[in-house]
């Protein structure tokens, strides 16, 4: 049984492509707070591609995304 999930739960989801791309979309942050959060991961992963703020990045009350690809 799955539990209903609350629009204020942070979320970070990390996708590798077959050709080795690396992207991490996060959702449920608020503002730039998404940067801090995938910091260390990006690191780790050595992911030094372009990011794509989404619209809910510059809502600084609600929920911010962020997309991060790169190799």
């Amino acid at each position: 049984m799955s539990t209903p999930t609350s629009t204020s739960e942070k979320k970070i989801e990390i996708t590798v492509s077959p050709e080795g791309t690396v992207s991490i979309k996060t959702s449920g942050f608020t503002g730039g707070s998404c940067r801090g959060a995938t910091r260390d991961i990006e690191r780790a992963l050595g992911v030094s591609g372009r990011e794509s703020l989404l619209p809910e990045f510059y809502n600084q009350t609600g929920a911010g995304e962020q997309l991060r690809q790169g190799h």
